[in-house]
């Protein structure tokens, strides 16, 4: 499985984690564009310079633990395609160009399914996608849960449970399985 990750779930740390983690275990392709890591730096440096600089070594690390992973030439598909908010419109033609399977978002609505089905693309949620996994193989997704919570935990003075952490993630059903 292919699957294009839009930069709204590249900024949230507790989802990236999830993705790429399920990610090395379920053989999953994961693909980007430089466009994609722009907004993601563009997101943190609304924070402050220390999350801008860590954004921009999680950067470097991605680009290199997966060299194939990135999406060049895809602005040649950009002038056939249509979606809601045109400013996606470089998200789908990246995951046209990579040939993905799937787009994970957090902001279906504008990924209609309607326009993504001409391509053969659908759009996931990433708590959908990681739910289903859940599901299948409970023990593997915890295992990856507890190590990021341990790390969150570990650097913050409000520990929270794996409920709570997925909940503040927005991996609402997720976040059920650990109640």
């Amino acid at each position: 499985m292919k699957l294009l990750l839009d930069a709204c779930v590249l900024y949230p740390t507790v989802i990236r984690n999830l993705l790429i983690s399920v990610s090395g275990e379920q053989k999953w392709d994961l693909i980007w564009t430089e466009q994609i890591f722009e907004e993601w730096r563009r997101a943190s440096k609304k924070i402050n310079l220390e999350a801008k600089a860590q954004t921009e070594a999680e950067i470097a690390i991605l680009k290199s633990k997966y060299p194939k992973s990135m999406v060049n030439d895809y602005e040649k598909q950009i002038p056939k395609l249509y979606l809601p908010d045109k400013n996606d419109i470089h998200v789908l033609a990246a995951a046209i160009e990579g040939n993905a399977n799937s787009i994970v978002t957090l902001n279906l609505r504008d990924f209609p399914n309607y326009e993504l089905k001409k391509y053969g693309i659908r759009g996931v949620h990433p708590d959908e996608l990681l739910y289903r996994e859940a599901l299948d193989n409970f023990n593997l997704i915890a295992g990856f849960v507890i190590s990021i919570l341990n790390d969150f935990n570990k650097n913050n003075a409000n520990k929270l449970s794996e409920y709570r952490l997925l909940k503040k993630a927005k991996l609402n059903r997720l976040s059920k399985l650990f109640r």
